[in-house]
């Protein structure tokens, strides 16, 4: 399931970066990329989730005294996804499918209306799976819930877009910086949520109290909060100098440690209950 969340929040965070950036300064090559890109991630999620509805033979066969033992021990564990949300969201994941492989023909065809709109339904599609997730998993705290998956969301799918943006100069080095430009401003935006959420859920939950979970919190925060920041600073002062290529190497080194930061957090929610 933490996989799958993961490519929940990457899908969700790539389409929302697709809508808000200015698209009409970016060249239909690189959309069609990215198209392909969100083809392979909602594959994932649909096998992902697909795996995880299933319920196995042991659990299936198991006695009596073993199922109280099991219901007892889910008690304590943070809730996870219903079978029906499950479904639900694997059945979204394949319409994201079609959306995408018709986005990437229409896009390949310099067509930007139907393209632009598959964008939009791509957006709809992928932020309600992430929506369906974020309010199974959020029990009496879905404000906060929702703030922290779609700041996180907008973290890994800015950092990813972003650097995938700036290798695509390399081939088109005459296109204007200013998206580029752009993304900065939205990691950052993404970050300073992450930020507030992960601080909300310090002050009315408090530090977690296993040395092990505080490892991780140092993790989370350092990987999903500073390293963006920092990210975003490098960036800035690179593209000063309008050094694209230097830019992109920055992007890439910050979204490997953005992508372990927020997998971290993953792991730290499910073991706490709370997406710090």
């Amino acid at each position: 399931m933490i996989a799958a969340l993961f490519v929940l929040k990457l899908a969700a965070g790539i389409t929302l970066m697709w809508w808000l950036m200015p698209r009409q300064e970016v060249t239909d090559g690189f959309f069609r990329i990215q198209m392909r890109v969100l083809l392979g991630l909602c594959v994932l999620a649909a096998l992902l989730f697909s795996v995880e509805a299933e319920p196995s033979a042991s659990s299936v066969a198991a006695a009596p005294s073993d199922r109280q033992t099991e219901s007892a021990v889910s008690e304590t564990q943070p809730s996870t996804l219903s079978a029906a949300a499950q479904q639900r969201i694997r059945n979204l994941s394949i319409v994201a499918c079609v959306v995408s492989y018709l986005g990437s023909v229409v896009w390949a065809l310099g067509r930007r209306l139907p393209g632009n709109l598959c964008i939009f339904v791509l957006l709809l599609t992928c932020s309600t799976m992430l929506l369906l997730s974020s309010w199974q998993s959020s029990g009496k705290h879905l404000p906060l819930q929702l703030l922290a998956d779609v700041s996180s969301a907008g973290v890994v799918g800015g950092m990813l877009t972003g650097m995938l943006l700036g290798h695509w100069y390399l081939t088109t080095p005459t296109m204007s910086i200013r998206p580029l430009l752009w993304f900065n401003v939205a990691i950052l935006v993404a970050a300073a949520l992450r930020l507030t959420a992960s601080c909300w859920a310090l002050l009315e939950f408090g530090m977690v109290a296993e040395m092990t979970q505080r490892i991780w919190l140092g993790m989370r925060w350092a990987g999903g909060i500073v390293t963006p920041a920092v990210t975003t600073l490098m960036v800035w002062r690179i593209m000063k100098h309008r050094n694209t290529q230097s830019a992109t190497g920055v992007l890439f080194a910050g979204l490997i440690l953005a992508f372990m930061g927020e997998m971290t957090a993953i792991l730290l929610e499910r073991a706490t209950s709370v997406p710090y």
